[in-house]
């Protein structure tokens, strides 16, 4: 399985297309690197993606703002690991070779958003009120699904800027609001999405996985071959010599310096 992995990343800048890959060097593909963080934290994780060699005409698509997706995996089996838009990106000599650089922001970062002022009758729900402020301030959420639909009895006024209101509303829910594969969701911290994938030593597994506990949450920590289901919220089974269980996905890091193509993660 490792001798066949697969890494494509897409880039969109509005007017021109360009999709690079790497195919375990086959003729035409690319050397591609890459780090790409996640966690069910509100802030968009921060990625990076490491070009050797890249055309010309394909670097000079690639600018800032640009949408830019990265799928990566084994051949028959790959899948999205994160997408966003693109913050930086740099060309620079090193040796021999031509190395370009992207960073991206997962998902949309919406904190330069205008600010909102918006006043809710008596009744209204905090669904209501969340979709009202998402709508007026062009963030786009791919699900809501509150635990507690709270209704704001006395009426309700939305004033400053609009994630931070989002995030307070979504917080008197008891939800939390994070990015998964670069889409915004809000739901329960407890929920998630069942990947129907058991992850031990035959499907990737590479060491056993170590007990986790500190003042916030406590679970386990692992390394695995790079498994494009692992995402933040993503549910799967653990089986090993320490630990046997169903989990939930709290944040990791999807990794590929080159030689080692990894996923580190860990899961409550």
């Amino acid at each position: 399985m490792l001798w066949m992995r697969e890494i494509y990343v897409h880039i969109n800048n509005g007017s021109e297309y360009a999709t690079i890959h790497e195919k375990n060097e086959a003729s035409g593909s690319l050397k591609i690197n890459f780090s790409i963080p996640f966690s069910d934290e509100p802030k968009p994780a921060e990625c990076e993606v490491v070009i050797y060699n890249l055309s010309r005409n394909s670097s000079n698509k690639i600018k800032k703002g640009s949408t830019i997706s990265v799928t990566a995996g084994y051949q028959g089996d790959k899948g999205l690991l994160s997408q966003g838009k693109v913050t930086k990106v740099s060309t620079v000599p090193s040796g021999v070779d031509k190395i370009t650089t992207i960073k991206f922001s997962e998902g949309v970062d919406y904190s330069d958003k205008k600010d909102v002022n918006i006043t809710f009758k008596k009744g209204t729900s905090a669904k209501s009120i969340i979709q009202r402020i998402a709508t007026k301030a062009g963030i786009k959420i791919y699900q809501i699904k509150l635990p507690t639909n709270k209704i704001y009895k006395s009426g309700y006024t939305a004033d400053g800027d609009a994630l931070s209101v989002i995030e307070e509303i979504v917080k008197d829910c008891k939800a939390a609001i994070y990015y998964r594969r670069g889409n915004l969701v809000i739901r329960s911290i407890k929920s998630g999405d069942d990947e129907r994938f058991t992850l031990n030593s035959s499907t990737g597994l590479i060491s056993s996985p170590e007990r986790l506990e500190n003042d916030e949450y406590s679970g386990w920590s692992f390394q695995s071959l790079l498994q494009h289901r692992i995402a933040t919220a993503s549910i799967i089974t653990l089986k090993s010599k320490t630990v046997n269980g169903t989990f939930r996905v709290k944040n990791g890091m999807h990794n590929y310096d080159g030689s080692t193509f990894t996923t580190q993660c860990e899961v409550v």
